[in-house]
Order: structure tokens, then C-alpha cells, then sequence
């Protein structure tokens, strides 16, 4: 993994907390998993199967497209940060990185 995913993954923990109470993802949230227990003990077998597999599916390409967002979203704010230092007016910056680079 690289340090982006590691960040993504929460081994790198530059803040704990993942979301708040009372919002409308908690809302979401809540709805969901109960709904989903519900799904569950109602269905068996063959239903149960396919059900359990949409889920896991489901958190996939969910974990998939989160981690790729992340990494878009870092990699926009590094840009950002160096279009910053590289913008014609900070010339200075500029000549540095030239000499270093």
C-alpha cells in the first residue's frame, strides 16, 4: 500500500473521527443496517446467499470508490499547494525549486 491508502485506511490517523452523530449519514446509516437485519432474518438459503453477496459487493464499490476519491481529492490539494509556490508572483519559490530540482 502505498502512503495515500495507508492514510485512506486509517493507519495513518490524522483525525479519529469518522462521522457524527445526528446527521444525515447517521440517519442513513441507522436505516440501512436496520433494514439490512431485517432482510436477513427474513430471507434463508439461495435468497439469503444473493442478498449477502449484493451487500458484500455493494461495500466494495463503495471501499473501492472511496479510496480512489481520497487519492483525487489529495492529489488536487498537492497541486493546488504547488501551483501555489510556482505561480508567477513567487518567483522566488520558483528559483529554489529549480536550483534543488
Amino acid at each position: 500500500m502505498n502512503f495515500i491508502e495507508e492514510l485512506y485506511y486509517g493507519n495513518i490517523n490524522p483525525n479519529e473521527k469518522r462521522y457524527r452523530k445526528a446527521t444525515p449519514y447517521d440517519k442513513a446509516l441507522s436505516i440501512f443496517t436496520a433494514n439490512e437485519d431485517k432482510l436477513k432474518e427474513s430471507l434463508s438459503g439461495e435468497h439469503l446467499k444473493l442478498f449477502n453477496e449484493l451487500v458484500n459487493a455493494s461495500d466494495e464499490i463503495s471501499a473501492t470508490s472511496g479510496v480512489e476519491n481520497f487519492k483525487i481529492g489529495f492529489r488536487l490539494g498537492v497541486k493546488m499547494m504547488c501551483d501555489s509556490l510556482l505561480f508567477e508572483e513567487n518567483k522566488v519559490f520558483k528559483d529554489v525549486l529549480k536550483e534543488r530540482f
